[in-house]
């Protein structure tokens, strides 16, 4: 689905997750706790589909989730910053997909880059909005509920819901935990510390560095008995 044939928010087909996958814990090392990459599919598959449902019975909640989600896996950004982000955050022009963070960490704003898909879903949530009578001023909050804009613990407990769902939860880390991820898997295709602390917002590259010893963690695992 999407806007140009008047509907609001494309979900795509699905693929059943092996029982493998489902029951396999997120990965910690040196106490950082991150997920893998089929673990935040299968996340983002179940809500997505859950989405696809609230809309054909012309729901509400799940759509929502939805886009909260998408949000937060597909950018690294912190709860409480994606919780604050306003309709008129998302810069959508002409070869411009990027998102401005009002009030990171330490009370700094940034631009964040987001994909293009991550783009779209925005924009069609405005227009789902909309329809709705919600209001889509560059000040007003992307979520909104019937007590009034989401709080990040608002962000938490859906996430964590949907992972103790899926057999994911573990020690009170869960939406942390999709930061963790965005940042590993970001780092393992493009190698670039330097973009990826200006995508996270770090003040130091220091704190960067984890997800470099990260890799270095899954290369060893790789070479480990490579010629028997």
């Amino acid at each position: 689905m999407d806007v140009d044939s008047g509907r609001v928010i494309q979900f795509p087909g699905t693929r059943q997750m092996s029982s493998q996958e489902q029951s396999h814990k997120i990965t910690n090392i040196d106490g950082m706790k991150y997920y893998s990459d089929q673990q935040i599919k299968l996340l983002r598959r179940t809500v997505r589909d859950r989405a696809a449902l609230d809309l054909e019975r012309n729901q509400v909640t799940a759509v929502r989730e939805w886009m909260a989600v998408d949000l937060v896996t597909s950018s690294g950004l912190r709860v409480s910053e994606a919780a604050n982000i306003r309709c008129g955050d998302l810069r959508a022009s002409y070869g411009e997909s990027a998102l401005f963070v009002r009030d990171g960490k330490g009370s700094k704003s940034r631009t964040v880059q987001i994909p293009d898909a991550l783009k779209r879903h925005l924009k069609q949530f405005a227009v789902w909005k909309a329809s709705r009578g919600e209001p889509t001023g560059p000040d007003d909050f992307l979520f909104i509920g019937q007590r009034g804009p989401w709080t990040a613990q608002a962000i938490q407990f859906l996430v964590k819901k949907y992972l103790k769902a899926l057999g994911l939860y573990e020690n009170e880390k869960s939406v942390h935990a999709l930061r963790h991820s965005y940042a590993v898997e970001f780092y393992r295709q493009e190698r670039d510390l330097r973009a990826l602390q200006k995508q996270l917002g770090h003040a130091s590259i220091e704190t960067t560095q984890i997800y470099a010893d990260v890799t270095a963690q899954d290369i060893q695992k790789q070479i480990k008995g490579l010629w028997g």
